[in-house]
């Protein structure tokens, strides 16, 4: 269209309520809430045909506890991280947390699981089950780090609802089999730690010395595998106190995954070079209570699986399981 053109009243309006649309999706996304847009379609969703990310298995079992499959849910947060500055030029080790960075991770996951209980919430589901977290950075923007979560949300007919809705990263199976063991869970808890430690050039020297150094030995880096315990330690502590915070008993299906990452440097004098060495810890797990106090363990019936191997009409398998 060209720019001397002028717009008539209809696109005008139109143009307005576009421009306010956006302003109110950018005052929820400030606030830890969903789009509007995501809002519209969730409610157009309630009393349409479910969709689902599970299993076959997975839906059968949920619907044996009563339990029937609303809708795919989502939350997401794309979020920067703040400066952190982590080299040192020391001559012993030191150590300390990436407060900065532990602190982005912990808060663009919270973002990405309260915006999935939300669309739940919207859905009137009772809780979100199979959740699926996935964290992505960029090699164009080093300083953005994108949480993702993504699960089935479910409702248990004539059931009144909770304050919130349950989360839980459990599988299908895994959540027929807690139901049965008299637990339930309480929602997924995270985890987060960034960790950092210089060897300091003394002990990198030493290292590094083959000729009359210790370096022509093998020999444990200790301050390394400090390291390494203390990030996994603080990002457990952060899990067990979101766990807590939900009256939890304890945490199943636990996740931990760790980035690690040794850097070599020197100054302007050959003589100073320096180790450190960069980690990342990250812990998800589903925390969860007991129905009651007594409860009974039924105990496990043996399984006999075969795989047929012969092609079937269609080139696929099949399994023949035999019970007991």
């Amino acid at each position: 269209m060209p720019f001397w053109k002028r717009l008539s009243a209809e696109d005008r309006e139109r143009w307005q309520q576009e421009q306010q649309a956006a302003e109110l999706s950018r005052q929820s996304l400030e606030a830890g809430g969903l789009p509007t847009r995501a809002k519209q379609r969730l409610s157009e969703e309630i009393n349409t045909l479910f969709t689902s990310d599970l299993s076959v298995k997975e839906l059968t079992l949920a619907r044996q506890k009563g339990y029937q499959p609303v809708s795919q849910v989502m939350g997401s947060s794309i979020y920067h991280v703040g400066w952190q500055y982590r080299r040192q030029y020391v001559y012993r080790p030191v150590a300390q947390e990436l407060e900065v960075l532990s602190d982005a991770h912990q808060n663009a996951a919270l973002l990405a699981l309260g915006r999935l209980e939300q669309e739940a919430m919207l859905l009137h589901a009772h809780g979100v089950i199979g959740v699926r977290f996935t964290r992505r950075q960029y090699a164009w923007g080093s300083d953005l780090l994108e949480y993702t979560a993504i699960g089935t949300a479910i409702r248990l007919p004539d059931v009144p609802y909770g304050e919130r809705p349950f989360l839980s990263d459990l599988s299908g199976q895994e959540f027929w089999t807690l139901l049965q063991a008299g637990y339930f869970p309480a929602g997924v808890v995270v985890g987060y730690c960034s960790y950092y430690v210089c060897l300091g050039s003394n002990l990198t020297q030493q290292l590094q010395g083959y000729l009359w150094g210790s370096g022509m030995y093998n020999q444990e880096i200790r301050p390394f595998t400090q390291g390494l315990y203390t990030a996994r330690h603080l990002a457990m502590s952060h899990a067990q106190d979101m766990a807590r915070s939900m009256n939890a008993q304890g945490i199943v299906g636990m996740h931990i995954d760790s980035d690690r990452n040794v850097m070599e440097y020197e100054t302007e004098n050959p003589s100073r070079r320096y180790m450190d060495l960069f980690t990342h810890f990250s812990v998800l797990g589903t925390a969860i209570t007991a129905h009651s106090k007594e409860h009974e363990i039924p105990k496990l019936k043996p399984t006999l699986t075969f795989t047929d191997l012969r092609p079937g009409r269609y080139g696929q398998n099949r399994e023949l399981t035999f019970r007991d």
